[in-house]
C-alpha cells in the first residue's frame, strides 16, 4: 500500500488507541467478576479516607497531631495508638443483607472525623455471637468481622479506669 507519510502516522496513531481500548475494557471485564467473587467485602474506611479525630463514647478523644497521635485522657499513646488507628484504616468485614438483633444500650459509639468530609462518620459496635457487629449510621449499613478485631479497634486499655 502506498500511503503518505501523514497517512501512516494516522494509521500507526488509530492502531495504538484501539490496542490500548481493547486491553481497557478486558481489564474492566477482570475486575468486575473479582469483584463479584469476593463476596461484598467492604472496608471499615476507603484508602482514600484519612482520620483526623477519633471520639468513643464521647469520653476518649483521639486527634492527630503532625505525624503522631494524642489521646486525651492519655489512656493510650506511642504504638498502641499507632496500631489502633492502623487497624480502623485497614479492617475489613462482610457486609450484612439484613439487621441483626442487637441490644442498642450495649453498643459503643464511635464517631470519626475525615479529611475532606463536612460531616463526621458515626459507627455503632456491638460485640455479638462470637463477632463484631458495626452499624454505619450514614449509609445505614452493616458490616460483619472476627471479634478479636473489636480488641484492635478498641484495645481494652480504653476502657481501662
Amino acid at each position: 500500500m502506498k500511503l503518505s507519510r501523514t497517512a501512516w502516522n494516522n494509521v500507526i496513531i488509530f492502531s495504538v488507541m484501539g490496542l490500548i481500548l481493547l486491553i481497557n475494557l478486558t481489564n474492566n471485564d477482570e475486575q468486575q467478576t473479582t469483584n463479584i467473587s469476593v463476596n461484598n467485602e467492604m472496608n471499615i474506611l476507603t484508602e482514600h479516607q484519612h482520620i483526623l479525630t477519633l471520639t468513643i463514647n464521647q469520653e476518649l478523644f483521639i486527634e492527630r497531631i503532625g505525624k503522631t497521635w494524642r489521646a486525651t485522657p492519655a489512656k493510650l499513646s506511642g504504638q498502641a495508638l499507632e496500631q489502633m488507628i492502623y487497624a480502623w484504616q485497614q479492617s475489613t468485614g462482610s457486609t450484612l443483607s439484613t439487621a441483626p438483633v442487637v441490644i442498642q444500650e450495649n453498643a459503643t459509639k464511635v464517631t470519626i472525623d475525615l479529611a475532606g468530609e463536612a460531616e463526621p462518620l458515626i459507627l455503632s459496635l456491638y460485640l455479638a455471637n462470637q463477632q463484631l457487629l458495626i452499624f454505619n449510621h450514614q449509609n445505614e449499613m452493616w458490616l460483619q468481622l472476627p471479634q478479636a478485631l473489636y480488641f484492635q479497634l478498641l484495645p481494652t486499655e480504653i476502657f481501662a479506669e
